[in-house]
């Protein structure tokens, strides 16, 4: 989707971003989109009341509400009905959300489960190289 200032375009990879659904499917409620935005795009969204979201600028700088948010920084956002951004340079931001679903969790390095058996599986079978390989191998 383009924003409505026509200066930035929104790939939505999974849920309901405004009104486009993205062709991820999920086990529990999300929403994962990429926005590539130029200097002084706009970008407001319909926002489920229900979900969290968080706001991960890989590159650039921009506003959220009157909050600065810059390259390499995440926003945790409150509830709200819609989620606004404001590009102050070209950004590159993901927006991501969903329903809390309130589990325990676990991590280390970049493995993140429920529980520290869970943790302990996931090495193994990393270490065994059960976790596949990128490129896949087919």
């Amino acid at each position: 989707m383009r924003t409505a200032d026509g200066k930035g375009v929104v790939r939505i990879i999974a849920g309901e971003f405004g009104a486009f659904i993205g062709p991820g499917s999920t086990h529990t409620p999300i929403v994962y989109a990429h926005a590539s935005l130029e200097p002084g795009a706009h970008l407001s969204v319909p926002w489920n009341e229900d979900y969290n979201a968080l706001v991960y600028v890989f590159e650039g700088r921009g506003h959220i509400g009157d909050g600065e948010i810059k390259s390499q920084q995440l926003a945790v956002l409150g509830a709200g009905e819609t989620l606004q951004f404001d590009a102050d340079d070209k950004v590159e931001v993901l927006f991501l959300g969903g329903q809390p679903i309130r589990e325990p969790i676990a991590w280390y390095g970049p493995f993140v489960m429920n529980t520290k058996a869970e943790i302990l599986e996931a090495v193994d079978d990393f270490e065994a190289g059960k976790l596949g390989s990128i490129p896949a191998e087919h």
